[in-house]
Order: C-alpha cells, then structure tokens, then sequence
C-alpha cells in the first residue's frame, strides 16, 4: 500500500475502495467489479464512482476484459 494515496485529497469512497483494492491483490484475489462488491459496504453506484475517480487520478485503471488493476505509483496524478 502506498502511503501517499492519503495526500491526494480524493473521496473517503475513492481512499476505501483503493485499500479494498489492496487488500484483495494482497490476497490473490482477482481485482474486478464483482470481487470488490462482495466486500464494498455502500451502493454499486458509488463503488462505480469511486472506481471512476481513481481512474482519473490514475491510480487504477481497467482492462479490455474488465479486469482491474492498481497502477504504479509513479503513474498516479
């Protein structure tokens, strides 16, 4: 987990679902919609959004199969 995704200043939702994200690579989980639902505590649709606002800050982002991934740090804006 990389400490400065505290100093960007995203969403409460965005911070939750990059951890979510994290702790589901770290355990081998595949890094997809359904498999952050089956732990996301809020709506779909905000799970949707917080998804977009990584991706905007390219923290994440997806690939053609719909499969996520966490991008390097160096990546992120």
């Amino acid at each position: 987990m990389e400490q400065r995704i505290f100093e960007m200043g995203l969403s409460v939702s965005a911070t939750s679902l990059y951890l979510l994200l994290v702790a589901l690579s770290d355990g081998g989980a595949p890094l997809n919609r359904a498999s952050a639902l089956n732990f996301w505590n809020s709506t779909p649709g905000e799970l949707d959004q917080a998804f977009a606002e990584l991706v905007v800050r390219r923290v994440t982002g997806a690939d053609p199969d719909a499969s996520w991934f966490i991008r390097p740090l160096g990546d992120w804006q």
